[in-house]
């Protein structure tokens, strides 16, 4: 997923429908371009299964982005195209809005004005900060424990599955991997505090939830949808899934899967915890790892109108400096092994 720009300037096709106080919901066909295991994803699958709203995703080619060519709006993942509006939209947070004004019916954003600016802000702020760290950590982990489930996230179409093969997977994943190092900058986790601002923005929101039940209102809104769907790349990452001041809010996380339906576990989450029950062993001790107590940390995003982005160009030369940084952060970036101990609520 790639978050960037605003509601207006991603629509295209007509444009901004009006609100359709009435409408018959067997015309109305969203397609969905997604990448199947993304977290930015699943908060716009969730928020138009909540809205029961008919819709058929479309698998896309993470490389080419070809499927979504035909479009005018910026070629960010996920996008929709409501065939009844002709509107196309993407990024996770307009396309919630956007299908909330366009379909009032199950709303996700509050009538009250001030509630649904507050619900707005939530959302652009855990896009710009906990969707992006989560998302950075989810691909470290996978990089430092089961690399070659690369080539399954992001090639299992290509050349018919060819790389989702034994050997292949294994010579695909260090190329992968130097990608995905370079455009999400894995190797400066320690430099840019990733851990630190996670677990400083975390602790509240998990002690806000134990008082409040839900982040704005006291009932659910997309703003529980965008917080649930965006930590799910955390449950991989043990630093976070065991820790102890954030039990209750993977507790609360998971009961809001069961209440709506959403998968329990993702493939990725399956690979990894299946790998460390054979092996004993986990990659979770962050030796380097300053105390948030102790430390400074950047402030939140303010009043925002936009989502932020951490996306960083690649090309064929660039990517020849990866490799270095692909291996460095696979052995040597200071998290160490420790014994496998599955996460509370994974035990169950």
């Amino acid at each position: 997923m790639d978050v960037s720009q605003d509601h207006a300037a991603l629509t295209c096709g007509t444009g901004v429908a009006a609100p359709l106080l009435w409408f018959d919901k067997e015309m109305v066909m969203i397609e969905l371009y997604k990448l199947h295991w993304s977290h930015y994803v699943e908060k716009v699958r969730w928020a138009l299964d909540f809205k029961q709203l008919n819709w058929r995703g479309i698998d896309i080619v993470a490389f080419t982005k070809k499927e979504m060519q035909r479009f005018d709006c910026a070629q960010t993942v996920p996008l929709i195209h409501d065939t009844a509006t002709g509107v196309a939209i993407s990024d996770s947070s307009p396309i919630i809005r956007y299908l909330d004004e366009t379909y009032p019916e199950h709303a996700l954003l509050p009538w009250d004005p001030a509630e649904r600016e507050e619900v707005w802000q939530w959302m652009l702020r855990l896009d710009s900060t906990l969707g992006l760290h989560a998302r950075r950590l989810g691909y470290t982990q996978l990089i430092m424990e089961c690399p070659n489930a690369l080539s399954r996230l992001f090639m299992p179409n290509v050349a018919g599955g060819l790389f989702t093969r034994p050997v292949l997977r294994a010579l695909a994943a260090p190329v992968l991997g130097a990608m995905l190092t370079l455009r999400f900058r894995f190797h400066r986790n320690r430099e840019d505090r990733v851990y630190e601002a996670l677990e400083a923005q975390l602790v509240p929101i998990a002690m806000k939830l134990e008082r409040d039940g839900f982040l704005v209102g006291g009932r659910f809104t997309a703003a529980d949808i965008t917080l649930a769907s965006l930590l799910r790349p955390l449950r991989i990452v043990p630093h976070f899934a065991n820790h102890p001041q954030l039990q209750l809010l993977f507790a609360w996380q998971g009961r809001l899967f069961r209440e709506h339906a959403r998968d329990v576990a993702f493939p990725y989450e399956e690979l990894i915890q299946a790998q460390r029950q054979r092996r004993g062993s986990m990659r979770g001790k962050v030796s380097w790892m300053r105390s948030v107590s102790t430390t400074t940390m950047p402030g939140e995003p303010s009043h925002l109108q936009v989502a932020h982005n951490d996306i960083h160009p690649v090309n064929r030369w660039t990517l020849v400096l990866g490799l270095p940084a692909y291996m460095k952060l696979r052995w040597f970036n200071g998290i160490g092994k420790m014994r496998y101990v599955p996460a509370a609520f994974l035990a169950g």
